[in-house]
């Protein structure tokens, strides 16, 4: 997992003590993240060494699927992965997952191997290579880091169903004098990045004297985009929440962003719905609209805004689209640097039959089950692994 040093601790490194009462150059979150739980998924022990030659990148496209029952809680959850290596040389990666079982995906140049909490690939790429596994996940250590939590209830006619952002953790923001118009550029340089979907540029804050740590922790989240529908099996009667379109009630919305982190759909009348759900991490769109202009520079030079409430505002935001990142790799990339794009994909699924799970593990089972799929990405692989199991 990328970490990095407290931006506190950063100031201290990057400026002698003597200097703290002068004026120095702080790093601001992104691209690598402030040390948070996971994504990427990582099931314990000491990580696999890196294998992967420097003359090979690789990017990841992810897609996961989960089973929850009537009440939401997880049943099952499934990971198809989509590895795009390119340049030429010999690679040995691992992929750390609860896994339960891994198969090759449709397309995939070769077969994945398995070994208890790893995904493993071993072979050449000529230019260009494609791998792809589609793995059955051990769903009690996943459920944690979804991002999306479900909860479904009927009670008589009346049928609701909450979604919420999962994404929120805490932490340690700081503070300290900076400039206004640098502030500004530096928004407006974060909101580009965002709009594009780019992944963060690593950037530093101006500060004049000492840096210090915000009181408290700063809470913040993923924005995630959910788009989906819910089929009843008789015209529903009312709805909120969403839209009716015969049989179907569909929604779209954002949680988080600035918006709020959970909304219910309530349905009277119909039945048990069939649920089918795509939510995918998004950028930062309201968090860093700049008040009455064009850019943050441009309404700076309307009217004087405070440097603290701007600095506030960098970081957070930034954190966030870190925060979007992560999400972004469920499972890791052996390229710090490759990209990642993971969509969260659910629909109701018959109930998985019962089958005799590992200690340790957990599952549900009811009428509503919902699929999401949860792609993987690669850690790196220990050099000393040269034979595979499979099953």
């Amino acid at each position: 997992m990328r970490r990095l040093l407290p931006a506190v601790a950063v100031a201290a490194l990057l400026a002698p003590a003597g200097a703290l009462a002068d004026v120095q150059q702080v790093l601001l979150p992104g691209p690598t993240p402030y040390p948070t739980p996971s994504p990427p998924l990582a099931t314990g022990g000491a990580p696999p060494w890196a294998t992967l030659t420097f003359k090979i990148h690789a990017s990841t496209d992810q897609r996961v699927g989960t089973g929850v029952d009537s009440r939401g809680r997880v049943v099952s959850v499934r990971a198809l992965e989509r590895l795009h290596l390119t340049g030429t040389g010999d690679y040995l990666i691992v992929v750390s997952a609860p896994v339960l079982d891994v198969r090759m995906g449709p397309g995939s140049q070769s077969e994945p191997g398995q070994r208890r909490g790893q995904i493993l690939w071993s072979g050449f790429s000529a230019k260009r290579r494609l791998l792809v596994s589609d793995a059955k996940l051990r769903p009690g250590p996943v459920r944690p880091y979804l991002p999306l939590r479900l909860e479904a209830q009927r009670e008589g006619d009346r049928y609701e169903l909450t979604l919420t952002n999962a994404t929120t953790t805490a932490e340690v923001a700081f503070q300290g004098a900076g400039s206004p118009k640098e502030l500004a550029a530096l928004l407006d340089r974060t909101r580009r990045d965002s709009l594009a979907h780019r992944r963060l540029r690593p950037a530093y804050v101006t500060i004049r004297g000492a840096v210090s740590q915000r009181p408290g922790k700063t809470r913040i989240s993923a924005p995630l985009r959910v788009e989906g529908s819910l089929r009843f099996p008789s015209a529903p009667a009312a709805a909120s929440g969403g839209t009716l379109d015969g049989r179907t009630v569909r929604f779209a919305f954002v949680l988080g962003d600035r918006q709020p982190l959970s909304r219910r759909i309530v349905v009277s009348g119909g039945g048990e719905p069939k649920l089918s759900l795509v939510a995918r991490p998004d950028a930062v769109v309201r968090g860093l609209a700049p008040p009455g202009a064009r850019s943050w520079s441009a309404a700076l030079a309307r009217r004087p805004l405070p440097a603290d409430a701007l600095l506030k505002r960098l970081i957070e935001t930034r954190m966030e689209l870190v925060r979007s990142d992560q999400f972004q790799g469920f499972l890791s990339n052996p390229d710090q640097l490759g990209s990642d794009r993971t969509v969260y994909v659910y629909a109701t699924t018959a109930a998985p039959k019962a089958v005799a799970t590992p200690v340790g593990s957990s599952s549900g089972g009811g009428p509503l089950t919902l699929l999401l799929a949860v792609g993987g990405a690669v850690v790196a692989a220990g050099v000393a692994l040269v034979t595979w199991a499979h099953s």
